[in-house]
């Protein structure tokens, strides 16, 4: 075993306020084997910060301990103690839990009220009718028939959730007592009466008490009834006696304070000078438990049973558990033994027991050991052989008989003596430094013959198989098989590989089940067969063993098969042949306090298997390991914000605990968040121990610790899960319900800006589409209209091409129309100077007939007509010059005469002659020779024009012809 394992049972955690006390004493007045001290935890003021006296216990549904001391009222939830009404100047003195209303009733010096809510405190004072207000301390609370009953020396208050009324004698009251769901009290006369609705109703047969009660038990057809002084007595409405004297001795002297039945039926007995008596009437076995048992103090005050069976004790100063329901009892100085304890053997004259001190003998109904002269020095193993004890010790071997012990042999150190079966009247003992032989002489008693050569090394762990061949573990070094020699001076030795087991030099302890061999080994338990040498896993026996170092594998006189591991300690209970139950153990909370050295199981006693441990012996017995019927529960006390400083969720202390938190939502501001749980393991000796796991941002849970709280900082938006372990005491793994926080994220981050974001994302989408969308529109509207653009610029070039051709056939026409205008142009010409030289012609006849009338000569005359005959001949077409010319005219100037005569029918054809000279823009004189007329009678045909033309005043008339 490595030095990490050998210590690892020396881990002790220690609270400051627990005592574990191997040094006790008990006295048992009827004697019982074996008989230890129950494990006791005390509570000193320093421990809970409040005053020293503690007078009455409560406890809620959920396990919540309520205790009423003199400054204020304790709540304790297994770990943590709370205050509350602290230093009001008033003695809290009672206590009730009311589970119907989730109320906790106080009875104090001058005052009696409840809590509620979350410790919100309501007085009754003032609902107390006249003229009983004033009374001193309220002794005691009882809830029955959905009334509370507020005892005082001066009068019973009864409260029915809305009144009160008191029930007072005139003689003044003791103590009260509720049984069997009825309230007695009695009178400072000693009367004692039944307190009924009415008032108080005497009880028959009991008006003549010899002293003052503490205590009221149903016993029979009675009532076990207790004094102060000490004195008790079972009294029936027909007779009175004294029914165990051995209590009654035991209390005679002391000063009762209370009396409590227990579970078991057993009573809790609690003075003020002598400690706390447990008596059990069935049996008549007697307790006494005192400072020198483990209590802080002799002055025990009052007693209370809490739902696993624990007992609380208030004491004068300072609170003490006693766990009477524990399967384990503490074995050592109590009855005077000294030093780390390693085998205890039972026989009918008494018990032996060696330690690393020596070898003590505890006769039978002694209530405390001897040592054995001459065995100083540590002594080990205690085995029979031939019907007579040996104990292996430092010196060498001791003969243990009638209380005595003889050594017989000397050697370097002998761990045990086990008979050879193979070699009958011979032993073999392990030693020190290999093995030695021993015989059995007549006297049946064993004598040295000489160690046995070939194997050397340390044999503590030494079994001798069907066949005879004995097998030797030792702790570091390995598996051995051992052939002994036929001549028995020497042994083969033969080394068994254990490479498959990848034990890597760790420890190996060769135990005994039923004949079958086991090892326990570093990393759990294996079977070995040793026909073939073969080692493989223990099927049977490795529930919980696997991939964790075993300690120790034990078989009691049950057949219970203990097993101690690195983190279980329980036993396989046998139902059946080759059928065994696994149940877990109440010793888990004490595993490192068992002897780390050389750890080791006596399981030669009558009741149960001994364990050696640092100090002594823890005696544990499997049939009183009681599985918890309640199992105590793991809750989320508190959730808080520590950078917000805010309580996000609170356990009411007095409703009942929900099946699970309510979901818990934060901010994003919220940047540390801090659980506290509550466990409520009281049955645990030891500090609880707590794991934590924050799913969604742990990935495992926190390893192990003491501590009742966690913080998580920097928590991302998201759902959380919280969930928290504890250690029970018998080492079972119980969980919390789930408590889930969410952690919101920032506007930007939330669910809304997320939906905005992918609105806006779409709404990016569709007008990236949209923008796409007209993108491409606007593209292929370019190429369209470039394709449009290019098509233009062809028909442009087409129209152009057309243009240019149409512009030449224009061109062409025009030179047509500008040829046949030039033509007509020409003509008009023509006809215009025709018409002058026609004009002129008729001038110069007009001159020549003027001259021919002044000369008056006939036949120049004659030759002179004839030629002007045959000029005016020549001219007779003159008419027909003037209608071409009208045609050709009209062509040029867009039928002009022919609008003119359509808008001015009364123009005569002179007139339309004019106006087609003036259309050719002539001159007055050149129009006077065409017309034949002077200019004078040009401007008289312009001045009647005009007027035809309704021309007004001003108008130019040449130029409206122009126009026209």
């Amino acid at each position: 075993m490595s030095n990490q394992n050998l210590h690892i049972f020396s881990r002790l955690t220690h609270r400051a306020f627990i005592c574990y006390f191997f040094l006790c004493s008990v006295v048992v007045l009827v004697a019982q084997p074996l008989q230890g001290i129950y494990p006791i935890q005390n509570f000193s003021p320093s421990d809970y910060k409040a005053g020293i006296q503690n007078i009455d216990f409560a406890q809620n549904r959920d396990m919540r301990l309520f205790v009423a001391n003199n400054l204020c009222v304790l709540s304790f939830n297994g770990r943590e103690w709370g205050r509350y009404n602290f230093k009001n100047g008033k003695k809290n003195r009672s206590l009730a839990f009311d589970e119907t209303n989730d109320r906790l009733y106080v009875g104090a010096q001058g005052d009696f009220g409840y809590f509620e809510g979350d410790w919100e405190y309501q007085s009754l004072a003032a609902a107390i009718p006249e003229p009983h207000t004033e009374f001193d301390e309220v002794w005691d609370v009882f809830l029955i028939g959905g009334k509370t009953y507020f005892c005082t020396f001066q009068g019973i208050y009864v409260y029915d959730g809305r009144e009160i009324r008191v029930l007072g004698h005139e003689d003044g009251l003791e103590r009260c007592f509720a049984v069997n769901n009825k309230l007695f009290a009695q009178t400072q006369k000693g009367v004692l009466y039944e307190v009924g609705n009415n008032g108080l109703n005497p009880v028959y047969g009991f008006d003549a008490l010899d002293g003052v009660l503490t205590g009221m038990i149903a016993h029979n057809q009675g009532y076990l009834l207790f004094y102060n002084s000490g004195q008790m007595e079972y009294r029936t409405p027909m007779k009175m006696e004294q029914p165990y004297p051995i209590l009654e001795e035991a209390l005679e002297g002391t000063y009762v304070n209370h009396v409590l039945q227990l579970s078991d039926r057993r009573l809790a007995i609690a003075t003020q000078t002598a400690g706390l008596f447990l008596f059990n009437p069935q049996t008549q076995i007697l307790e006494h438990i005192t400072v020198d048992a483990g209590l802080a103090t002799n002055a025990c005050l009052r007693s209370y049973q809490d739902y696993e069976g624990n007992l609380w004790i208030g004491l004068q100063n300072g609170i003490a558990l006693v766990h009477i329901n524990s399967p384990m009892r503490l074995i050592g100085k109590n009855i005077g033994l000294q030093g780390s304890g390693y085998e205890g053997y039972e026989t009918n004259e008494g018990t032996y027991f060696t330690t690393s001190s020596g070898i003590y003998f505890l006769p039978r109904g002694a209530e405390k050991s001897r040592f054995l002269r001459g065995t100083e020095g540590p002594a080990y193993g205690i085995s029979e052989v031939a019907g007579r004890l040996y104990a292996g010790h430092h010196q060498g071997l001791f003969l243990l008989e009638s209380g005595q012990a003889r050594q017989i042999a000397a050697t370097n150190g002998i761990w045990s003596v086990k008979p050879l079966r193979a070699q009958p009247g011979y032993a073999i003992g392990g030693g020190y430094f290999g093995l030695y032989l021993f015989k059995i002489n007549p006297q049946q008693v064993l004598s040295l013959v000489h160690p046995l050569t070939g194997f050397s090394l340390s044999s503590r762990f030494f079994k001798e198989d069907r066949e005879g061949r004995i097998w030797v573990s030792q702790y570091y070094k390995g598996l051995y098989r051992l052939s002994l020699a036929p001549d028995l001076k020497s042994v083969a030795a033969t080394p068994i590989s254990v490479d498959s087991l990848e034990l890597g030099g760790e420890q190996i302890a060769l135990s005994q089940v039923e004949e079958e061999l086991y090892l326990a080994t570093s990393i759990g338990l294996y079977h070995l067969d040793p026909e073939n040498a073969r080692i493989s896993k223990a099927g049977l026996f490795s529930q919980g063993t696997e991939q964790q170092p075993v300690y120790l594998v034990a078989q009691d006189q049950k057949n219970n098969i203990h097993l101690l591991c690195d983190t279980s300690v329980g036993f396989y209970e046998k139902v059946s042949q080759d059928n065994y139950q696994y149940q877990p153990s109440s010793l888990y909370q004490l595993r490192y306090h068992l002897n780390n050295d050389l750890l080791h199981a006596s399981v030669h006693i009558r009741q149960g298997i001994l364990f050696s441990a640092n100090e002594g012996f823890v005696h544990y017995m499997p049939a009183a390991e009681d599985q918890p019927t309640v199992q105590q529960p793991i809750v989320a006390r508190q959730v808080y914000s520590t950078s917000k400083e805010q309580e996000l969720y609170a356990l009411n202390p007095f409703a009942p605990a929900p099946e699970a938190p309510a979901d818990i939502e934060v901010g994003p501001g919220t940047k540390v968040i801090k659980f506290s749980i509550e466990a409520f393991q009281f049955s645990n000796l030891n500090d609880t121990k707590y794991r934590y796991i924050l799913e969604g941002f742990d990935e495992h849970y926190s390893p192990w610790t003491g501590t009742t709280s966690k913080e998580y900082t920097n928590l991302k938006p998201g759902t959380y899960t919280f969930r928290a372990q504890a250690r029970s005491y018998l080492g079972a793994t119980i969980t919390s319900q789930p408590v889930q926080v969410t952690v919101t994220p920032p506007f930007y981050l939330s669910k809304l800006a997320k939906l905005l974001y992918l609105l806006l994302g779409l709404a990016a989408l569709i007008a990236l589409f949209n923008l796409q969308r007209k993108r491409y529109q606007r593209k292929a509207y370019r190429l369209e209209q470039q394709q449009q653009l290019e098509l233009q610029k062809e028909q442009q070039k087409l129209s152009q091409i057309e243009a240019e051709k149409q512009h030449a056939v224009d061109q062409l026409q025009r030179e047509k129309v500008r040829t046949e205008l030039q033509h007509v142009s020409n003509l008009l010409a023509a006809s215009t100077m025709n018409l002058v030289v026609k004009n002129e012609f008729i001038d110069s006849i007009k001159q020549e007939l003027q001259s021919l009338k002044e000369n008056g000569r006939w036949a120049e005359a004659k030759q002179a007509l004839e030629r002007i005959v045959k000029e005016i001949d020549t001219n007779l077409k003159l008419q027909e010059d003037w209608e071409q010319f009208e045609y050709h005219f009209d062509k040029v100037h867009g039928d002009f005469l022919s609008r003119l005569q359509q808008a001015y029918p009364d123009l005569s054809p002179n007139e339309q002659k004019l106006c087609t000279l003036l259309r050719l823009n002539l001159n007055t004189k050149e129009i006077a020779n065409l017309l034949s007329i002077s200019q004078r009678g040009v401007e008289v045909a312009r001045y009647r024009l005009r007027k035809k033309l309704d021309l007004e005043k001003g108008q130019n008339l040449s130029k409206f012809i122009l126009e026209y």
